[in-house]
């Protein structure tokens, strides 16, 4: 199978990429494609499904810090989550530096309704 990135249709403002593959500069190309056309359409959320990434050395943390930042200075600012399984590097460095700075759910039905039912702050 091909690495990819792929983008599911756009419901009620949420935003769904399934990211596919072993990490490499071309996924991460991709993915940076996907997310600008992603934002582009300024949804209220973007989830991340990455499931389906081998990434063992958490190489793709980088692209999620700066999506994360990108998420929120857009105005009004984007939701996003990523949804990752457990155990991984690359859940465990994210962790480890603050899941409040980019929030993680282990399945895709967490992942939409956290993102479907925002805390208010």
């Amino acid at each position: 199978m091909c690495p990819s990135a792929d983008i599911a249709d756009q419901v009620a403002a949420v935003v769904e990429i399934a990211v596919h593959g072993s990490w490499s500069h071309t996924l991460g190309l991709d993915v940076s494609a996907a997310l600008r056309d992603a934002f582009a359409g300024r949804p209220a959320a973007i989830i991340v499904n990455l499931h389906g990434l081998s990434d063992d050395e958490a190489t793709s943390l980088p692209l999620w810090l700066a999506a994360r930042r990108a998420a929120a200075v857009i105005r009004p600012p984007v939701r996003l989550a990523l949804c990752l399984p457990t155990a991984t590097v690359l859940q465990q460095r994210l962790q480890y530096i603050g899941a409040q700075r980019l929030p993680m759910y282990a399945t895709m039905p967490e992942a939409r309704t956290a993102v479907a039912h925002p805390r208010i702050t």
